[in-house]
């Protein structure tokens, strides 16, 4: 916990902005700590790489290049150069885009007769659904007759009981 307050001001150390007294506790501690004096040989290593840089100085006749590139206006393309320029196909991209989203968009609405055999789809569904029984018309040897067939139907479970626990792991 007493490193932090140290190494919070080894940069202000190294800078010269500490009066004596606290650069002097500081410097003693470094002395002691060595995780400290490591932080410290790191930092002033990082300052002399610093200084030790080197600007690169251009030649005048490139900034004076640049300025005029700045300060001359654009110049009128002509149209065919305007097509071939990539900002132009970046709108026309897009418009074709959504010209096709729309267009698949506008196929894949279902039409009245897609909507009458859907309708036609949801009913049979409901009558298997709602159906409990089936009888079918029998012929034997001792007459005609019916035989009546009980389904079970998921939807119409009337027993108030659960059947068994289905999350029991068993």
């Amino acid at each position: 916990m007493e490193c932090r307050i140290y190494t919070e001001s080894l940069t202000a150390l190294m800078d010269g902005e500490l009066p004596d007294e606290e650069a002097g506790t500081i410097r003693a501690h470094l002395l002691v700590c060595r995780s400290c004096d490591a932080e410290y040989r790191s930092l002033f290593y990082s300052y002399e790489l610093i200084g030790k840089a080197q600007l690169i100085d251009s030649q005048p006749a490139a900034w004076s290049l640049i300025e005029s590139r700045i300060r001359t206006p654009k110049e009128n393309r002509s149209f065919i150069r305007s097509l071939l320029f990539p900002n132009f196909w970046l709108p026309v991209t897009a418009i074709a885009a959504l010209v096709l989203f729309t267009s698949f968009l506008f196929l894949f609405v279902p039409s009245d007769n897609r909507s009458v055999a859907l309708q036609q789809v949801l009913k049979n569904y409901v009558q298997e659904r709602d159906r409990e029984f089936s009888t079918k018309g029998v012929q034997n040897n001792q007459g005609v007759g019916t035989v009546r067939t009980v389904h079970y139907n998921p939807f119409r479970d009337a027993s108030p009981v659960p059947k068994g626990n289905p999350f029991k792991a068993e």
